[in-house]
């Protein structure tokens, strides 16, 4: 714990140099006209297409339940993401604070057992971070012949690490599942809480096969990922096109998602400043004005994540007031 939380404090001492270099000399009066030249019709398209992105994901979160055979009324899992959205927004990155409410909410909203519960979450979590991590193999791979700092072999060879490891493992865990479920079974553990990990590996495993028994679910699943992790730089392209930006939109994709990548990193709430500091200074690496990189960067961490939170805050107050005054559409 004390290794891990020093790293924590180099980690923040490190963000916190990054974002007084980016503030030294800045020209906010750039800032601020960068961010007057997004025309308002455009500014709501991109929020429109947040809501779309939020809408696919709760369809996979009912794809998936739907698979466990258990109860997946898509309202109420709006509302079950909605309270998970506001919870990442004030616990440190990767999400873990968001995901263990939404497992809570799904054991007291939908009655799921505490492994059901666990298991619909880990299940999506598995599928939306593999093909994440395979999206960031070659968004790393293209992006860092293109900046002299990712060059270094040492870089490269952490970066490829971490990423093909949990790769790997991922792949491993679908593709042996029977083997794997055998194993657990065959272990007879001592303590409670190995025997608590064991119970819920084992639900976890069963349903990733009942999902592999349904012809292509899985496969839709990666696809179904794969296109809302997509429409994540699609909506920075559109944005930086819109602000009259030239830029390659190829390389507007891979600074997208490593900057998603690094604000995963458990420093700050929801990856508050380690996202923003880590594509501005991307951005002014590749000769971007540091106001443009900037006011891009903190126009689009808006559009997909505050914006978020606001209307998840708006949805769960909607919800409250609704159980208060009976009305049953939420089920």
């Amino acid at each position: 714990k004390r290794g891990v939380w020093a790293m924590k404090k180099v980690g923040l001492v490190l963000l916190l140099i990054l974002l007084l270099i980016m503030f030294w000399n800045f020209d906010f009066s750039g800032f601020t006209f960068i961010i007057k030249q997004l025309p308002p019709l455009a500014f709501i398209l991109l929020l429109c297409m947040q809501v779309v992105s939020q809408i696919l994901v709760n369809y996979q979160w009912s794809r998936i339940a739907k698979a466990m055979n258990k109860k997946h009324g898509f309202i109420k899992f709006f509302y079950i993401n909605a309270r998970g959205a506001i919870i990442e927004a004030v616990t440190p990155g990767a999400k873990v604070g968001g995901e263990v409410t939404r497992a809570l909410l799904l054991k007291k909203e939908l009655k799921y057992s505490p492994g059901e519960s666990a298991t619909l979450v880990t299940i999506q979590k598995m599928i939306s971070l593999f093909s994440f991590f395979i999206i960031n193999i070659f968004a790393f791979a293209s992006l860092s012949r293109k900046i002299e700092s990712f060059q270094g072999i040492g870089t490269k060879a952490i970066v490829y690490f971490f990423l093909l490891v949990l790769v790997i493992f991922l792949v491993s865990f679908f593709s042996f599942t029977s083997k794997l479920e055998n194993k657990i079974e065959s272990i007879n553990f001592k303590y409670k809480w190995a025997k608590v990990l064991q119970g819920y590996m084992i639900v976890l495993l069963k349903n990733i096969k009942i999902m592999k028994n349904i012809k292509g679910e899985l496969y839709k699943q990666i696809v179904l990922s794969l296109i809302i992790w997509f429409l994540f730089p699609v909506k920075m392209i559109l944005l930086v096109h819109f602000l009259n930006i030239g830029y390659d939109p190829i390389i507007l994709m891979e600074v997208t998602f490593i900057s998603y990548m690094v604000g995963m990193i458990p420093l700050l709430p929801g990856g508050l400043g380690s996202f923003e500091a880590t594509m501005t200074s991307l951005f002014m690496v590749m000769e971007i004005k540091a106001s443009d990189a900037l006011a891009i960067s903190l126009l689009f961490r808006f559009i997909t994540f505050w914006f978020v939170v606001v209307l998840s805050l708006i949805f769960v107050g909607i919800c409250k007031v609704g159980e208060r005054r009976r009305w049953n559409w939420i089920e």
